[in-house]
């Protein structure tokens, strides 16, 4: 308002205001505070369970045992085949019939040379062998077979004689080969199961080498 007692005083100026300071970024706008770097603490710093323990590191299980460690053999070499089984055949002779087992060794004994032979070497010898006393053999006890029968059925008219001998000879050579027969077969057996080649010098030889 104006003073009347002072026409020509002029209205009080207001005092001029401060000036006000700019405006400041927000709080949430501001840097954010550097905060301290992560210390490493007992959970950060490697304890015993983030250092190998004892089942990280190779035990008894993971090391190479007996088990593990590979054998001086891991399969066992084939032995090689030697020719055993055609000699073992002529074991068929002791089948207790009249007749039947000595027919059956010297059947069985060839017929295993096809599929020994092609092993070769110390097998195809012994199989040889084998089939050739096995033939020899059945060729042999037949015709004393035969021979024996017919004697008795012509001479005696089936009736038999009186003594065994003279005639029972034929028989009784019969048996003695079927004898060598079994040593033969024993030897060669023998023989062949220690690599070795049993050979037959009295044998027929129809199968050659």
């Amino acid at each position: 308002m104006t003073d009347p007692t002072r026409p020509n005083a002029q209205p009080p100026v207001p005092p001029a205001q401060p000036p006000v300071p700019p405006a400041q970024p927000p709080e949430y706008a501001a840097p954010p505070p550097a905060y301290p770097a992560p210390q490493p603490g007992p959970y950060a710093q490697p304890g015993p369970y983030a250092q190998p323990g004892p089942y990280a590191q190779p035990g008894p299980y993971a090391q190479p045992g007996p088990y593990a460690q590979p054998a001086p053999y891991p399969y066992a070499p084939a032995k090689p085949k030697t020719g055993v089984l055609p000699w073992a055949l002529g074991f068929l002779v002791f089948i207790p019939i009249p007749f039947v087992g000595a027919i059956a060794a010297a059947i069985a004994m060839p017929a295993a040379y096809s599929s020994t032979a092609r092993h070769g070497g110390v097998a195809a010898e012994n199989a040889r062998s084998a089939a050739n006393w096995g033939i020899t053999y059945g060729i042999v006890s037949t015709v004393l077979i035969v021979m024996h029968f017919l004697l008795l059925g012509v001479l005696f008219g089936g009736g038999g004689s009186a003594g065994f001998y003279p005639f029972g000879t034929i028989i009784t050579l019969y048996f003695a080969v079927g004898l060598l027969h079994v040593v033969l077969v024993i030897v060669g057996t023998v023989r062949a199961a220690q690599g070795k080649i049993m050979r037959v010098p009295f044998a027929i030889p129809f199968i050659r080498a």
